[in-house]
């Protein structure tokens, strides 16, 4: 029987033999991840109605409970068009019509935010190229290869962690997300006259933000090793049944797969821009440039 040997490795924190900038990677993940979550919580808070965050909401025109005005910063209104920022999509408010209507009015003051971001944030938080990410980055667990781990051996998705097999669900509802996008994307191509039914049809910049971000967005989503798997993963043999199909799924999936963890990087900060870049129009920082059709 042949005995394991161990190389020796310094213990402790940030000790290494290594001579590479290996947390070069795990640091920038961290910067990433940080701005990401910074972001969308300054975003989804502005638009509650309680507490400090009422000189953003509605609040702050004097306008009634549940009430949206046009001191709201979700979407571009201007000019006939309708250009939904996707940390509000599908838009929820508390009491009113549509999905609004399965929520209590009482709870009119949170955030539409806080009613969608749970998809999102449930997918990319239990996403197999995140939680490598995250673990390395926020714990060293592990931190690289013969580099010391500040927080003894490295027990893998265990004990709190179990809760990361819930990915599969998620992506799911991911998926079907990726098509509530697409529908706003067809919503920002139509232009209404105020005060009657004319529409009429265009492409603002605001639309190719949005079809942009349904693009990287599914690059990410369709990318996903869960994806991938329900795809094609299950299957022994393409040839039986339908198997031509579902094999050009699995090798179209696959392509995006090998570069998944620069699609959840992009989509990331694409999301963040499209929501800034409405966030800017209604601020009136930016204008929402009509490029073809409109009014």
């Amino acid at each position: 029987m042949v005995e394991a040997r161990h190389l020796p490795m310094e213990r402790g924190l940030g000790k290494t033999d290594r001579i590479d900038a290996w947390w070069k990677s795990p640091l920038a993940m961290a910067i990433y991840l940080g701005i990401a979550v910074m972001y969308a919580t300054w975003r989804g808070f502005m638009e509650a109605d309680f507490w400090i965050f009422s000189e953003f909401g509605n609040s702050a025109c004097g306008a009634a409970s549940g009430v949206i005005t046009e001191c709201q910063t979700m979407s571009i209104e201007s000019k006939g068009s309708h250009v939904l920022s996707p940390l509000f999509s599908p838009l929820v408010v508390p009491g009113k019509e549509g999905l609004g209507s399965w929520v209590p009015e009482s709870l009119w003051w949170m955030s539409p935010a806080m009613f969608i971001l749970i998809i999102p944030a449930g997918f990319r938080g239990t996403c197999y190229y995140y939680r490598k990410a995250y673990y390395r980055s926020f714990m060293a667990s592990p931190a690289a290869c013969s580099v010391s781990t500040p927080f003894g051996d490295y027990k893998g998705e265990s004990r709190v962690f179990l809760f990361q097999n819930i990915h599969r669900y998620f992506m799911y509802l991911a998926v079907a997300y990726l098509f509530v996008l697409a529908y706003d994307v067809l919503l920002a191509t139509q232009f209404h006259v105020t005060g009657s039914n004319a529409t009429s049809y265009g492409v603002s910049v605001g639309t190719l933000v949005l079809m942009m971000n349904v693009i990287m967005l599914g690059g990410y989503t369709l990318g996903c090793h869960s994806f991938r798997h329900a795809i094609g993963g299950i299957r022994n043999r393409f040839r039986n049944g339908g198997g031509a199909v579902a094999e050009a799924c699995w090798k179209s999936c696959t392509k995006l797969n090998k570069n998944h963890g620069n699609w959840a990087i992009y989509s990331l900060f694409w999301v963040m821009f499209s929501d800034f870049y409405i966030y800017a129009c209604t601020e009136g920082w930016w204008t929402d440039v009509v490029l073809l059709g409109g009014l």
